[in-house]
């Protein structure tokens, strides 16, 4: 079995506010993201800190760790599964590749699969499996909330440039929604999209 975690962490200060609600093109980016991978998986979720949604063939939850740090949605994620293998994906990622992410969860035996380039982790496009909860946990308790720390600490199977662009020659899986002007290209981007489909 595989699950499939949206994490919506709270309102955004530079986009003023929650990205739970993010939309494009009038189609929420939850809504976008589950086209796109959401036949992939046997149950889903969403993880939110404060607000809510009702999305059909979603479970909503709430964070349970009292951290103001994208590792208490992962950790949140990872306490609710009863499954190992678990795609995470922040809510602001419209553009994910179905290929890629099929090709992520096709690998066994690791705490975590993780897109790795540049010199970075993509801590919030990532496959997690059960047993990266006890080392997150070993981590939390000595104050250290970084993701990418804690991957670099892990077991961690790392998905190289050259294996990415196999399957999103653009990397645009990761174009993520920050400011209103990410939200005006990623809007300009999906027309052209649309239009090239035509």
């Amino acid at each position: 079995m595989k699950n499939l975690f949206i994490l919506a962490g709270g309102k955004s200060k530079r986009l003023g506010f929650d990205k739970l609600y993010l939309k494009i093109s009038n189609q929420s980016v939850i809504q976008l993201i589950d086209k796109s991978i959401g036949g992939l998986f046997d149950k889903k979720f969403i993880v939110v800190k404060n607000g809510y949604i009702e999305f059909e063939g979603f479970e909503v939850i709430k964070d349970k760790i009292n951290i103001d740090a994208p590792v208490a949605g992962v950790l949140t994620s990872l306490m609710v599964t009863r499954t190992n293998k678990n795609f995470i994906i922040a809510c602001d990622m419209p553009f994910v590749k179905k290929e890629l992410v099929e090709y992520m969860l096709s690998f066994d035996g690791y705490d975590a699969v993780v897109p790795y380039y540049n010199g970075y982790f993509e801590p919030l496009f990532c496959v997690y499996t059960k047993t990266f909860l006890e080392k997150a946990l070993d981590f939390i308790n000595k104050d250290i909330f970084s993701l990418s720390a804690i991957l670099q600490n892990s077991n961690v199977k790392k998905i190289e440039l050259d294996e990415i662009l196999r399957f999103d020659s653009f990397l645009e899986s990761f174009r993520n929604i920050n400011t209103q002007s990410d939200l005006e290209e990623a809007n300009e981007r999906f027309r052209r999209s649309l239009s090239n489909q035509v």
